[in-house]
């Protein structure tokens, strides 16, 4: 068995810190997509809430459509909620 060279120990060693690098960034990667998913969903489920309330307080409905209103400026999405 051959003792390696230093360079040949440098290059090992330069292979195994890009392969943790790309495994940390796919890593990094999973993590931001399960939050991403994470947060739409809490989205979505505030949001049923809050058009489920909204059709039985009159008054919260009306804040509702006034903050839709307001802040809502796409027409696709101002046309969800027939603004």
């Amino acid at each position: 068995m051959s003792r390696k060279t230093p360079e040949e120990k440098l290059q090992e060693l330069e292979q195994k810190k890009a392969q943790l690098a790309a495994q940390i960034t796919r890593t990094k990667a999973q993590v931001r997509g399960q939050e991403r998913k994470r947060d739409t969903r809490r989205k979505i489920i505030a949001g049923a809430l809050a058009l489920e309330h909204a059709e039985q307080d009159t008054q919260f409905g009306q804040a509702l459509k006034f903050l839709l209103d307001k802040h809502v400026t796409r027409p696709a999405d101002r046309e969800l909620f027939d603004l």
